[in-house]
């Protein structure tokens, strides 16, 4: 497997778990600490970008 393959596979396992911490931040019901709070906030608004272009980049692997 060429380093783009790995790239792009590890773009979509980052984007699979910045999935579930953000799932898991708008289902907290307490007090969270700021940081925590941009952590969720962040994974929100990147995850699927993550995915996508993790994908892009696989099938650029499959391409050449």
């Amino acid at each position: 497997m060429t380093i783009i393959g790995k790239i792009g596979i590890g773009f979509i396992l980052t984007g699979i778990i910045m999935f579930f911490i953000m799932g898991s931040m708008f289902s907290y019901m307490g007090d969270i600490s700021p940081t925590i709070k941009l952590i969720g906030e962040i994974s929100f608004v990147l995850w699927l970008p993550s995915i996508v272009l993790g994908i892009i980049l696989l099938l650029k692997k499959k391409n050449n």
